[in-house]
């Protein structure tokens, strides 16, 4: 017989289905899922604007039919993506990379901590969640944007998640309609619930790392700690090399990675 060999370097085309704007530098794109495959919560895809580039990008949400991706506007590739619309191609490969071992947390208390467009792979946990609360413990979500209209996922936020777990929001600028908390997100974490839990970390690499030493101070164990790390990600299977951290490929070996597996790799937090 003979065998047949796939590129995975050769992005499937896929038609954009729906575009909805989450900030004014944020938007939410939903794309065929031509491949039928659910990704792990906390994987991530590889997206490509033909002429242009191709970038990483974690999902929200899947199923068979759909992919919800949250891209915020940043260099040209996602510029490029920005000018596109409803019916337009783009590429796709994936999906890659290790998500959360949500299997792993059956029974246990999750705290997700998320800081601006970190909140992403975050989504695609709690999607998981809403279809499985009963398997899980006490989960709180602590989410910090810069300020209200940064907020990624409003409705999610302010409706829809809270009446099924704890969230606790915080901005850092507030605006005359904001009545909630003022402060990074760190500074919701004297509102723990349960220090006993699993604590999966997503956002810029310095709150990542001030999350990480204030949860060490609270007396949270490194191997209770999750991070979604992002790097330099080019080929998205571990050849190129651009996302090295140390033994390991982000792309790869993460981008979700226990605390404790990475915690002495010198390059973390300064990628």
């Amino acid at each position: 017989m003979m065998q047949v060999y796939t590129n995975e370097m050769l992005p499937k085309t896929v038609r954009i289905l729906k575009i909805c704007d989450e900030t004014p530098d944020t938007k939410t794109f939903i794309l065929e899922n031509i491949t039928k495959r659910i990704p792990k919560p906390g994987q991530f895809y590889m997206i490509s604007v033909f002429g242009v580039g191709e970038f990483p990008v974690s999902f929200g949400s899947a199923n068979e039919n759909n992919l919800l991706i949250t891209v915020k506007k940043v260099g040209q590739g996602t510029g490029a993506l920005f000018e596109l619309g409803e019916n337009d191609i783009v590429g796709l490969r994936g999906p890659y990379g290790n998500g959360f071992p949500i299997e792993e947390f059956t029974g246990k208390n999750i705290v997700l901590i998320g800081g601006g467009i970190g909140i992403p792979p975050l989504r695609s946990v709690m999607e998981y969640i809403s279809q499985h609360r009963n398997e899980f413990g006490y989960v709180q979500l602590l989410y910090g944007a810069r300020s209200p209209k940064d907020i990624v996922y409003k409705d999610k936020l302010l409706k829809d998640w809270p009446k099924i777990i704890d969230v606790k929001l915080t901005v850092d600028v507030p605006d005359e309609t904001w009545k909630g908390h003022v402060g990074v997100v760190t500074t919701l974490f004297d509102q723990i619930k349960n220090l006993d839990s699993i604590f999966l970390i997503v956002g810029p690499e310095i709150m990542m790392r001030y999350s990480v030493l204030e949860l060490k101070k609270r007396g949270v164990k490194e191997s209770q700690i999750y991070l979604s790390l992002e790097r330099k990600m080019k080929c998205g299977i571990g050849i190129c090399g651009h996302c090295n951290l140390g033994r390991f490929y982000v792309c790869k070996d993460g981008p979700v990675f226990r605390y404790d597996i990475i915690a002495n790799e010198r390059e973390l937090f300064y990628g």
